[in-house]
């Protein structure tokens, strides 16, 4: 059984989660903007609801983005500072990767085009697929890019996929369909991720070895850094 501390501050509201003896524990700021402010008083609240320290956990997880700059930096600043304070590791996890693993629970298929809406009428994109384990995993690299120059890495190609469109990036669908070659079987145009998915993935990326020290978290902005948006 592990035992998880999750945080999000990806979004305007920041979200934590507690895993412990089988037990789960959320809490979300009802403010916007206010992770910096909110994120580890919500933490203690939640270590003092379930009778636990952080030194009783296994593992933290952070969703490390894209999202909101500043939010990315508390979040992962946060997930830093407890990682050293308790010799905690950490699992870091793409927010683009979270959506394809919410998405499979609604659409159980092969392959996920997340695309969701970036700066200066850009967009994030890539292609997740599904694992046997409930894991998914990247093809190619995550990209942020005009939806005209979205690519689809050639090994996601290989095979007949069923492809679910995930994101509000799909606002674009017709011009990304083209761009992509490929036709939609779903397309989740709403479509976030919660904290169970969070808590879910980080076990079992955890429970695969797949993790860091604090030193080796940092913020997936995508553009500047691609090597670490597994």
């Amino acid at each position: 059984m592990t035992h998880l501390l999750a945080i999000d501050t990806t979004a305007p509201t920041c979200r934590v989660a507690l895993v412990f003896n089988g037990e789960s524990f959320t809490r979300e700021s009802t403010e916007a903007r206010k992770a910096a402010q909110q994120v580890l008083p919500m933490i203690e609240e939640l270590l003092t609801s379930a009778g636990s320290r952080l030194q009783q956990l296994d593992v933290l997880a952070v969703a490390s983005g894209p999202g909101s700059f500043t939010g990315l930096r508390i979040g992962v600043a946060t997930a830093q500072g407890l990682s050293l304070a308790c010799s905690l590791p950490v699992v870091p996890l793409s927010s683009l990767a979270l959506m394809a693993k919410a998405a499979s629970r609604q659409h159980p298929g092969d392959s996920y085009l997340v695309c969701t809406k970036a700066r200066d009428n850009e967009i994030y994109f890539a292609v997740y697929c599904n694992e046997p384990d409930g894991d998914v995993t990247l093809i190619g690299r995550e990209q942020v890019v005009s939806p005209e120059a979205a690519e689809i890495a050639p090994q996601a190609t290989g095979k007949e996929a069923t492809w679910t469109g995930v994101g509000n990036g799909w606002v674009h669908r017709e011009q990304l369909e083209t761009a992509l070659n490929v036709k939609l079987n779903h397309c989740l145009d709403t479509a976030g991720f919660d904290l169970q998915d969070l808590c879910d993935l980080a076990c079992i990326r955890f429970k695969k070895g797949i993790f860091v020290t604090e030193e080796q978290v940092l913020p997936n902005y995508v553009k500047e850094q691609l090597d670490y948006s597994q």
